[in-house]
């Protein structure tokens, strides 16, 4: 027996090519399996029902949806004479037809199969070789991210020509139900590769209730398909509309960069920073070291020397308007802190004032602590609300 499947894997193995079989997809490979049998014996054997086990070897063949397996089984039935067991072994070759490309796109692969081979029963220690025909039929069900997996059911129907153990006898019929695994020798012969599809244009359209796939043409690249386009030959980046012709180009009359038709503040000046909408962003200067005696409007001595500097630079710059900003924690009530932060942001413009720089170009305002830049939760973080600012709102 060892002989004979030795012959017939190296036929198989001649015979088999890449072609789709009944494994799962992406591994059209040889494979293997392995399963438990269950046997049921028809009224003419003296046994009852038995089980044991079957491995396969499988190899796809050149055509399509097609394999050849040898297999080889195993099995025991108990003796109604006495109890003991009577036994059987075989070895098959089958052709195996894979039906999942006839009955549609499914989950599972159904199939067929057929095939020849030779069994031996051990019948009160009598041993005797007969051929036998088999065909039956199973479905193979993927095991999703097991690397080609997959369980396999199958049933099959086996009769063999035996007239040694039963008289006015010359054929015995077995039914056999099998469940098991089968696994792909993809460590051997490395995953199938998907044939590449094939493209008989450059660009499709599928349509996404019949599927149906159209070939069309894009000449200018500009993402108008030509049948539609009503300006053939844009220059490759141009912005088209719909039509495939070029978008006008957006008015912005105060070239700040924001287009007319979504800018709200139309006229900003020349090189002025604009947020998203069009408008001017006042530039802001923290004046660092300007502080205050506590819970007072009264300058520090440090204070006096950051703004006797930051005066010098106003002198000469052009006729800016800047608004001084008053900031404080949120420790007390908030009326009494909007008032301090103004109290405070007029002692910043009385001296600045007092040293040169025109009354006529600054306003103060406090805002109190509704503006913080930080946690007031912490003694660093009220140190930075606690601030005076230089706001340039017109120029």
């Amino acid at each position: 027996m060892k002989r004979l499947l030795s012959a017939s894997a190296l036929a198989v193995a001649f015979a088999s090519g890449p072609a789709a079989a009944v494994n799962t997809d992406g591994f059209d490979i040889p494979y293997v399996g392995v399963s438990g049998e269950f046997v049921s014996v028809d009224s003419i054997r003296e046994n009852d029902d038995g089980i044991g086990g079957r491995v396969r070897l499988g190899f796809p063949l050149a055509y399509d949806n097609s394999a050849l397996e040898i297999s080889l089984f195993s099995n025991s039935l108990e003796r109604d004479l006495d109890g003991e067991d009577d036994y059987q072994a075989g070895i098959f070759v089958d052709y195996v037809y894979d039906l999942a490309g006839l009955v549609g796109n499914l989950p599972v692969k159904p199939f067929l199969l057929a095939g020849v081979g030779m069994t031996e029963d051990d019948i009160l220690a009598n041993n005797d070789i007969h051929p036998a025909l088999n065909a039956g039929g199973g479905v193979l069900v993927p095991l999703p991210f097991f690397g080609g997996f997959a369980l396999r059911a199958e049933a099959r129907y086996l009769a063999q020509f035996n007239s040694e153990h039963y008289d006015d006898e010359n054929m015995v019929n077995d039914l056999r139900i099998n469940l098991g695994v089968q696994i792909p020798l993809s460590w051997h012969y490395g995953a199938a590769k998907a044939e590449p599809v094939k493209q008989d244009c450059d660009l499709t359209v599928i349509d996404p209730q019949t599927g149906r796939t159209d070939c069309v043409v894009d000449t200018d690249q500009d993402g108008v398909i030509d049948p539609k386009d009503n300006c053939p030959g844009t220059p490759l980046g141009t912005v088209v509309n719909a039509s495939g012709c070029p978008l006008a180009k957006a008015k912005d009359s105060d070239s700040d960069g924001v287009t007319d038709t979504f800018d709200r503040c139309p006229d900003s000046a020349p090189g002025a920073k604009v947020d998203e909408q069009g408008c001017e962003v006042p530039e802001v200067i923290v004046l660092r070291g300007v502080t205050f005696e506590t819970g007072s409007a009264t300058l520090t001595a440090n204070a006096e020397i950051v703004l006797n500097r930051q005066a010098e630079k106003m002198q000469g710059q052009r006729a800016t308007l800047v608004e001084v900003a008053g900031h404080t924690d949120s420790r007390g009530t908030a009326e009494y802190n909007e008032k301090l932060s103004q109290d405070r942001a007029q002692a910043v413009v009385d001296y600045l004032v007092a040293k040169g720089v025109p009354a006529s170009r600054l306003t103060a305002r406090g805002y109190g602590e509704f503006e913080p830049v930080a946690s007031n939760e912490t003694e660093e973080g009220r140190e930075l609300n606690r601030r005076v600012e230089l706001r340039v709102i017109a120029e």
